[in-house]
């Protein structure tokens, strides 16, 4: 197993780099659509073990990506995090406000953890959410039960997207029959208009892609 870095592990040393590199490059820069950060944090199992490997996360990135890079919008992970007990399992409002303390500046904070259920409806459980902790800070809590595409879903969330729909395959919708998953066109302006308001508020800043230093 790879030794666990507890605060931030090298990819944030990757983010320096890169805004180091983006500051000199001017306005060719600017031209290239942002890439936001994510913050991820992640529980152990009952045996001392990440409850996903690297291969899961990037795989949820990934589909995310895939939903959002042709709209302008793009992720990278750039901080990973050991999530410390007792935040492996969320089942009150209370331990998912307990989050908020955890979370990161200027990027998507993600936790992952081994069980996160209901609020509403206690004894079911959820792959995801997008919740709003103390203070109005915005934060993606992801299971390690998850689907592909719920850190899509729960970004879209993220990106102003707040209602669920009840439309078959759409990214924002529970209902899946084994279509493509799309968004609408309602949804992706929302997408890219809250893209361009975190960038104007400083909410998110853009990280970059990863650049080899010499």
């Amino acid at each position: 197993m790879k030794a666990v870095v507890s605060s931030v592990r090298a990819r944030a040393v990757q983010v320096a780099a890169s805004v180091l590199v983006l500051a000199s490059s001017g306005e060719a820069a600017a031209a290239e659509p942002p890439i936001f950060g994510l913050a991820i944090a992640i529980a152990r199992d009952e045996k001392g073990e990440r409850v996903v490997d690297d291969a899961w996360v990037e795989r949820q990135i990934d589909d995310a990506n895939g939903f959002f890079a042709p709209l302008g919008t793009r992720f990278r992970w750039t901080i990973e995090k050991e999530l410390a007990e007792p935040h492996g399992e969320l089942h009150a409002r209370a331990d998912r406000d307990a989050l908020t303390p955890l979370t990161e500046t200027n990027v998507i904070d993600v936790f992952v953890v081994r069980a996160l259920e209901d609020v509403d409806e206690p004894g079911r459980y959820r792959m995801g959410v997008c919740w709003t902790g103390r203070g109005g800070k915005r934060f993606i809590v992801v299971a390690r039960t998850a689907r592909p595409t719920v850190l899509a879903h729960e970004l879209g969330h993220f990106f102003g997207n707040r209602q669920h729909s009840t439309v078959v395959n759409n990214l924002m919708s529970y209902t899946r029959d084994g279509g493509t998953v799309f968004l609408d066109a309602r949804q992706i302006a929302t997408i890219q208009r809250s893209t361009r308001s975190f960038l104007e508020t400083g909410r998110l800043v853009d990280v970059g892609p990863p650049r080899r230093v010499r």
